[in-house]
């Protein structure tokens, strides 16, 4: 019987890296973000709310801007390109970047997504200061993942020195009063995840080891970016920030209820569960998952709910692990758990026969003055 050998002259698709980091500049501009993103619910954490700011931290942000939560995450790439330190070291490294280089990270040239969907021509001529191009940021519904005129109008209406003497007037007074007191207390749970990612990170499916970090984001690799940095994060927890820089997906991912209190972690699940089981809305979510997957864009009409709204109660979902999300910046699609239901009765039967211990009040939730830019 004859054979025909057959060979593959196409190139290997390139295997993804995964890096992880654990940074305290991270872990500031992310809670930086937090405090000043439109009204969400989000786990009680660090970040104080701002009725406990002090006046001078107050004015100092209402500079940048009331809503400025995206403005800070588009500096997370400058949090992994600056040398590692604390909070207060990073703020000084900074404050020695270049006036229109920090402006050209803040408008996203660095964000392959924007320079797609806008131009890098138009991102370098809004840095620099040209008036059309930053009307035309700001006017457009995607740019800034739709926040441009809620985070970038106060930055970008003065010149690119005094944008950068607000950034770090802000950021240096937030860290001064919100961070560094506590920072090494703050880190310590972010630094356990990030060494039980590094753990999984070793193996040879990067896509797994996302999933289970993520607690069930489904990444599907994209052709601009050779790596994923996983960033372990507890101020805006139980949001997954999705963020891109350079050749890098970011992927800011909260850190785990047994890594924050591995005591209480058998009972924060079921509280987790109870909390996303407790409301018709999300319910009625899961019910049209159960039909099959969805977007945003699908379970908001199928529900009656604004997206915004749909967003919330995704994220409740997700964080009681019913609800995966799969995709990336060409589109995401929500669908059921098939192991969530399963999980959900392993964790109540569990509870049910564990030695009786006072059960541990939920943690509260709080009301931040902002969201940042993210995917539940």
């Amino acid at each position: 019987m004859s054979e025909t050998a057959v060979r593959d002259v196409m190139p290997t698709a390139p295997k993804l890296a995964v890096d992880v980091e654990a940074r305290s500049a991270l872990e500031l501009l992310i809670g930086l973000s937090a405090a000043t993103s439109p009204a969400e619910t989000r786990d009680e954490s660090w970040v104080p709310l701002l009725d406990r700011w002090s006046p001078e931290l107050r004015e100092s942000v209402l500079q940048v801007g009331e809503h400025s939560g995206e403005a800070w995450l588009h500096l997370l790439g400058l949090a992994l390109e600056l040398p590692a330190g604390d909070a207060r070291s990073f703020v000084k490294d900074l404050a020695r970047v270049d006036a229109l280089e920090l402006r050209r990270h803040l408008v996203g040239v660095y964000v392959p997504a924007w320079v797609t969907l806008v131009g890098e021509t138009t991102l370098e001529q809004a840095a620099a200061g040209d008036e059309r191009a930053i009307a035309s940021l700001l006017e457009h519904p995607r740019y800034y993942a739709g926040r441009a005129t809620e985070a970038l109008p106060t930055l970008l209406s003065v010149p690119p020195k005094e944008t950068k003497r607000r950034l770090i007037t802000a950021l240096r007074l937030f860290a001064e009063e919100a961070f560094s007191p506590s920072e090494q207390e703050i880190m310590a749970p972010i630094v356990t995840a990030a060494e039980a990612a590094r753990e999984l990170a070793v193996t040879p499916a990067p896509q797994a080891v996302i999933a289970r970090v993520t607690r069930g984001y489904l990444y599907e690799p994209e052709p601009e970016f050779d790596r994923v940095v996983l960033v372990p994060h507890v101020a805006a927890r139980p949001l997954l920030l999705l963020c891109q820089h350079r050749d890098a997906r970011v992927i800011c991912f909260p850190v785990s209820p047994e890594q924050l209190d591995p005591e209480a972690s058998l009972a924060q699940d079921t509280l987790l569960l109870g909390r996303a089981l407790g409301d018709g809305r999300r319910v009625a979510i899961l019910r049209r998952l159960a039909s099959g997957d969805a977007t945003l864009d699908e379970l908001a009409d199928a529900t009656g709910l604004a997206k915004s709204t749909a967003h919330h109660h995704l994220a409740q979902l997700r964080a009681a692990g019913l609800v995966t999300l799969r995709g990336n910046a060409r589109g995401y699609w929500f669908a059921l758990r098939s192991e969530g239901l399963a999980d959900a009765q392993r964790a109540i039967g569990d509870l049910v026969h564990a030695p009786h211990e006072p059960a541990q009040p939920p943690p509260r939730k709080r009301r931040s003055a902002g969201r940042p830019r993210r995917t539940t």
